[in-house]
């Protein structure tokens, strides 16, 4: 039996084939540049933003003069809910939804009207910090502040952003 061999032709086509490739698999799947931006800290609440509670030791604060302006760029449309219910079945509420969608509760503050969580992305499996924290409204019900960060890398391409509008989206629900 014969090597296989090929014709330069078929050479040829097979390198114009490969970056051709390459270049129509970046195009189809490359974000939207602004996406690209260095941010992996999203919350709703860009002036008291939730802080994590139960955090490991090198979880710093929110960056507010890093991460607010390009948020507000970039996110422009995420801002705190507000939901009908009393601040503690609100709360309980979001720890359903929470455990419904296969976050790992690490804690959940019901004096405080927080809880904590681990969300984990379904393609590369990212663990990425979530922390809801409920208030009182003043005209009744309560308002939802959530805040999403990424452990790894300088930007989520939007992750957490979809992570928020998913979670509040179902929580108004009454999912």
């Amino acid at each position: 039996m014969q090597p296989f061999r090929s014709s330069p032709w078929t050479r040829r086509l097979l390198w114009l084939a490969i970056p051709v490739g390459i270049a129509l698999a970046a195009a189809y799947f490359m974000p939207r540049p602004e996406l690209l931006a260095p941010l992996n800290d999203v919350t709703t609440d860009l002036a008291n933003p939730p802080e994590f509670f139960v955090a490991p030791p090198e979880r710093p604060g929110y960056d507010a003069a890093r991460f607010a302006p390009l948020q507000r760029r970039i996110h422009g449309d995420l801002s705190n809910a507000r939901l009908p219910w009393p601040p503690q079945e609100t709360l309980a509420r979001a720890e359903r939804l929470a455990r419904g969608s296969g976050w790992t509760l690490v804690g959940v503050d019901a004096a405080g009207l927080r809880l904590q969580a681990i969300a984990v992305t379904r393609l590369l499996r990212f663990r990425d910090d979530v922390v809801i924290a409920v208030r009182p409204a003043e005209s009744g019900g309560s308002i939802v502040a959530m805040r999403s960060k990424s452990r790894l890398g300088r930007s989520d391409l939007g992750t957490n952003a979809r992570r928020i509008r998913a979670f509040l989206a179902a929580l108004a629900a009454g999912e």
